[in-house]
């Protein structure tokens, strides 16, 4: 007993050091995802070590946007604690094909029950069970089974057999023979034995002539299951020599159903990662722009709560089968710009060290490659794949040209330096430090190229747009935008503005302030330009507009009676339908808000032209310039600082009005006497 617990305590220590190592490991190849790291590894700490005690699957659940290394950081992690080859990956996108769950089972089901493998269930947003506003039922789920592995480790398999198939074509001849007249006794056919012969191919000789052929045996010993007690041939040969045709018949059927007969394999002691991309929870997943900021867009999502995961999973799936997946819970940030720039670096140091290897030559890269690959590759809500195909673009393909540089011009070259300048990607060629040629070759930056100020009439209205935004941003609310841009890369778009709106809820004050503000990029237009000459750029804006109004007024109670209005879905709704005087309500509180717009914008108008006259010329105006332009051109001062807490304030007034009654009453109590009539008089 000593002397296992010894070899017990000896294999957890040898474990924990191996899973330590992985996570250095991993922190060197996958960077921006430190906290990330650290929680997986932590969450597969028990399981990896202590594997023998676990009576039901851990379930790891990785949620974030695509290119941010959900699935690739699991699969390194395996292959750096040796389990590459007892880890397996379903992609629950593939419904049908081979690679579906359903039909990949095989190579899972080939392990012993008890092992300890890894099972990766990727793209689980593919497997919604529900679907729609009012949660209906998808009627076709081909992923069904994944809920009962994830739950339990049970999973319901049919194991493939070489020989079923020819076992079941056999089945198929003879019940046909027996149909058309062949006779059996003993096993031996008795009538119709030419049929017989010709039909099973089978040549004239004097021994007996068997129903089943005695080459079958060794398949039916294969397809029966151990309760048929079918060992050897010997016991296959005795029990049809017991057998007339019916017999036989019904005999070969019960094998074919053993066969088939699903058998259920149990993975109780698996570690389940299920993997997905949530954009219910990731709001800003559906914006492609390369102008987003990666830093806000980072900050928006580290927001991002175990909650407002459940919740958005609602959306696809059942209250019960969320429940199965447990409460370890992964949550991916985006990237923020260092990471990106970590990320180049080291997909740059890879490309060194294999040029290197094969080539014998040192490769080395300015800040200024690094910069130019930022610019043109990094959207943020797409991660680092754009990235690597930038890089390729950029810098790869352009390698054998460098190379053959060196071999036309017979150089001796020990390093090749890669800059960028004046749209030119610059190859240095070097031998110990000593410049021996420069070659320069034109980079094609689309993005760059798109975001360059054009000064056309696109851009006029662009600038007048989110001046006008910006200005009701800064005067109305109170926050002075982060960024104002007038010319972007987004082909859907061709300005926008970013402001940070302090308070994380919404109360009636807010409600016509923030409406004025989404109405002000078309008042301003029609103050600028006149009302003839409004565009057709303020579709969105008016869809937010009225979509957020809808949703307070018809949801959240904001309409003069508080009542939740709904889509009238059957008899006995529980929700209010009737929705046009709410809707009028609605259609007030725009009127308002655009009459609103049009006062602050004309009181502001000096800023509003201002601010529309810098983005005319330039394509964006940063926090910094924007303050800039406020001082000089505007008395509304310093419009930004942090929110008063009006709702806190005004509730620790309410408390203290209170204390100090009764402390009044306390030191100023109210007797009540009866007079001689009886009644109470005031003392």
């Amino acid at each position: 007993m000593a002397n296992q617990l010894t070899a017990l305590k000896r294999e957890f220590s040898k474990k924990a050091r191996i899973l330590e190592k992985a996570n250095q490991q991993l922190k060197k190849e996958f960077v921006g995802i430190d906290p990330i790291i650290d929680e997986l590894v932590e969450n597969v700490r028990s399981w990896y070590t202590m594997n023998s005690i676990q009576e039901k699957p851990a379930v790891i659940n990785l949620w974030g946007l695509t290119g941010v290394g959900k699935t690739s950081v699991i699969v390194r992690l395996m292959e750096l604690i040796g389990l590459e080859d007892k880890t397996f990956r379903f992609d629950l996108g593939e419904k049908d094909g081979s690679r579906s769950f359903r039909n990949s089972l095989t190579d899972l089901c080939e392990n012993k029950d008890d092992s300890p493998v890894a099972i990766i269930l990727d793209e689980l947003q593919h497997a919604a069970t529900i679907k729609g506003p009012f949660r209906e039922e998808i009627s076709e789920d081909k992923n069904r089974m994944i809920w009962e592995l994830i739950d339990s480790g049970k999973v319901s398999y049919v194991e493939w057999k070489s020989a079923l198939w020819t076992f079941e074509n056999l089945v198929k001849n003879l019940n046909e023979l027996h149909y058309a007249g062949v006779r059996v006794k003993d096993g031996v056919v008795t009538r119709q034995k030419n049929l017989f012969r010709k039909e099973m191919d089978i040549s004239e000789d004097d021994s007996p002539l068997y129903f089943v052929p005695e080459d079958e045996y060794e398949c039916i010993i294969e397809l029966a299951d151990d309760s048929m007690d079918l060992k050897l041939k010997r016991d296959v040969k005795e029990r049809l020599c017991q057998m007339n045709g019916n017999e036989t018949i019904q005999f070969l059927h019960k094998v074919l159903s053993k066969a088939t007969r699903p058998s259920i394999k149990s993975f109780h002691k698996a570690i389940i990662f299920v993997i997905g991309n949530v954009d219910e929870a990731y709001t800003m997943s559906g914006n492609y722009s390369a102008d987003i900021s990666a830093d806000e867009f980072h900050e928006a999502t580290t927001k991002i709560t175990i909650p407002d995961i459940k919740t958005a999973l609602r959306r696809r799936f059942r209250d019960e089968q969320i429940a199965r997946l447990g409460n370890i819970h992964i949550i991916y940030p985006a990237f923020n710009k260092d990471s990106y720039y970590k990320i180049i670096r080291l997909e740059l140091n890879r490309l060194s060290d294999r040029i290197k290897e094969v080539l014998n030559l040192k490769l080395t890269f300015d800040d200024t490659l690094i910069d130019e690959i930022y610019k043109e590759g990094v959207y943020p809500t797409q991660g680092a794949r754009p990235l690597f195909t930038t890089i390729h673009q950029m810098v790869k393909s352009k390698l054998s040209l460098h190379v053959n540089i060196i071999l036309k011009r017979k150089m001796e070259a020990d390093q090749m330096r890669l800059s960028v300048h004046e749209g030119q990607l610059i190859c240095d060629f070097y031998n110990d430090k000593e410049l021996l040629f420069s070659y320069s070759d034109p980079i094609t930056s689309y993005l760059e190229k798109l975001r360059k100020p054009k000064k056309d009439e696109s851009q006029a209205i662009a600038a007048v747009h989110e001046a006008g935004h910006a200005v009701l941003s800064i005067s109305l609310l109170k926050v002075i935008p982060e960024l104002v841009v007038s010319v972007t890369s987004d082909s859907d778009a061709n300005g926008f503005m970013y402001s940070k709106f302090n308070p994380n809820y919404t109360s009636r004050a807010h409600v016509l302030p923030k409406t004025a503000m989404l109405l002000g990029g078309i008042v301003a237009e029609e103050i600028i330009f006149g009302e003839q000459h409004l565009t057709t750029g303020g579709s969105s804006d008016l869809r937010k507009a009225t979509e957020s109004l809808m949703i307070m007024y018809k949801m959240n109670g904001f309409g003069s009676v508080p009542v939740y209005h709904g889509v009238h879905e059957r008899e006995n709704s529980f929700v209010y339908h009737s929705i046009e005087k709410i809707e009028q309500e609605v259609f007030e509180v725009i009127e308002k808000a655009k009459e609103l717009a049009k006062q602050e914008l004309t009181k502001n108008k000096r800023l509003l032209l201002a601010i529309a006259e810098y983005l005319s010329v330039e394509s964006k105006l940063e926090k910094e310039q924007l303050i800039e332009l406020i001082e000089s051109n505007s008395d509304m001062g310093d419009q930004e600082g942090k929110p008063k807490d009006f709702y806190r304030e005004t509730l620790k007034k309410q408390i203290r009005t209170k204390e100090i009654l009764k402390e009044t009453v306390e030191k100023n109590p109210i007797v009540l006497n009866k007079d001689k009539e009886g009644n109470h008089e005031r003392r």
